[in-house]
């Protein structure tokens, strides 16, 4: 019986072992290759790929004939086998975002809706969930699960949402989730994105999110894993004090970050879109100009701060990230002239999900819960 168990347990991490190898490579790979890479016997490869392969989660890449004769077949990874869903909950938008196994974008939608904290809400959502993978032609049954983003602090042990200026506080997740007819999660939307971006780098360096939308949030990755400290309240650059005694901000307090660099100020302030706002930049208004001046001028004061804490990567990510490529050396000259060491601006980049980062994040997280479980 020991022995059954050993040889099953054995099976298991070979097929384990050759997916992810497979998964990880860049390029098809032939038995040989995975052979050589893993020490395995030709005979365990080909076991194990027949199983993945009757499975639809590995697929060949085709025969290729040379001088020589013909080319080992090579193997690839079936990215959309699996896939998941990124939902995230704002005060008046739902965003949906699709992948598949490699982080992907399958589809996505951003729909204009109210948020109300009650049933009909949460039902509504699962409703747009329902016709968004009709819409896409995806099938249930590869699902993964639903990751859900908000934008407060999220007490993942009490499974309660414990802060959300933007939206309400301290209300158990099961009433969000319960709606959904699908494993489903809440966390922060911008650890989320801080995950997203950590996960498309893949270096292992730590890093710091900064979210610009509505409201200013923000995540710590130390070495690509999620740094939520002690109360599950880091990150919350948004609310560090940049003008003492200085405009109110939604969550109580005066002189936050967000309270001077939230889009609202390019945007609901004005009355105009942002996209609106950096095309009348572009076009040379006086007006817009010196509110992205003052705008910015406050931007790179938390920048400078967060950049002297954590000395680290800052990564700009949030609505307003899709509109600051043509901004970001002035940026990175402007933190650099209020930090002591930098001198070049090299270690602040922009989030390369755009507004799709959090979503994509809340996604990930189970996709790589079936790799680990696999």
């Amino acid at each position: 019986m020991q022995r059954a168990l050993t040889s099953a347990a054995l099976k298991q991490t070979n097929r384990r072992r050759i997916y992810q190898y497979i998964y990880q490579s860049a390029q098809p790979v032939t038995k040989q290759d995975i052979a050589g890479a893993l020490r395995l016997s030709l005979p365990t490869v080909s076991g194990n790929l027949n199983d993945l392969l009757e499975e639809g989660l590995l697929s060949y890449s085709g025969t290729q004939a040379s001088t020589g004769g013909r080319k080992p077949r090579t193997i690839s990874l079936v990215a959309d086998a699996r896939f998941s869903v990124g939902i995230s909950i704002m005060d008046d938008t739902v965003r949906l975002v699709a992948i598949d196994l490699l982080a992907q974008e399958l589809g996505y939608q951003k729909i204009c809706k109210k948020f109300c904290h009650s049933p009909r809400y949460y039902q509504e959502v699962a409703r747009l969930l329902e016709h968004f993978l009709d819409a896409l032609g995806l099938d249930r049954q590869r699902l993964l699960g639903v990751g859900i983003t908000v934008p407060g602090i999220v007490d993942a042990e009490r499974e309660r949402l414990v802060f959300a200026p933007t939206l309400l506080r301290d209300i158990p997740l099961a009433e969000i989730t319960e709606a959904f007819s699908y494993s489903a999660r809440v966390e922060n939307d911008a650890n989320a994105s801080g995950y997203a971006e950590s996960w498309a780098r893949r270096e292992g360096r730590n890093l710091i999110y900064l979210s610009l939308e509505r409201g200013v949030g923000g995540a710590i990755l130390m070495g690509n894993k999620p740094y939520i400290g002690d109360n599950g309240r880091s990150g919350e650059f948004g609310h560090i004090c940049v003008v003492p005694d200085g405009r109110p901000c939604r969550c109580g307090k005066r002189g936050c970050l967000e309270a001077y660099c939230s889009t609202s100020r390019l945007s609901d302030d004005l009355g105009i879109t942002l996209e609106e706002f950096f095309s009348m930049l572009k076009c040379g208004n006086h007006q817009i100009a010196l509110t992205w001046e003052q705008y910015r001028h406050h931007l790179t004061d938390g920048l400078a701060i967060i950049r002297m804490s954590m000395d680290c990567d800052i990564v700009l990510g949030g609505m307003l990230a899709a509109y600051l490529e043509d901004q970001l050396e002035l940026i990175r000259q402007e933190v650099c002239q209020k930090t002591l060491f930098d001198g070049d601006g090299s270690f602040l980049t922009l989030d390369c999900f755009k507004s799709h980062s959090a979503c994509v994040g809340a996604a990930l997280h189970d996709v790589n819960r079936f790799l680990d479980a696999f």
